[in-house]
């Protein structure tokens, strides 16, 4: 047997979909690479205290809004 690391890289063949809705909230806490980020009028995405959190789509700096529909090559971190 072995040991397995798990490293996270952008998106290549499979789409990374994530959907927050009734009024979830996901506190990023490294970075994340989706192909679609889509959230509902009472859901959030944050970072941790003391932390900005970043969004680009297709490596443009884009805002994470309640209610707003990503698609691209979404990088969500924090600063």
């Amino acid at each position: 047997m072995g040991h397995v690391t798990n490293t996270p890289t952008p998106v290549v063949d499979n789409g990374v979909l994530v959907t927050l809705d009734g009024g979830s909230e996901w506190t990023v806490t490294g970075t994340s690479y989706l192909s679609r980020l889509t959230l509902s009028a009472d859901s959030a995405v944050t970072a941790p205290a003391g932390s900005t959190l970043l969004m680009t789509v297709d490596g443009a700096p884009a805002t994470v809004e309640p209610g707003g529909d990503y698609s691209g090559a979404i990088t969500l971190s924090m600063s």
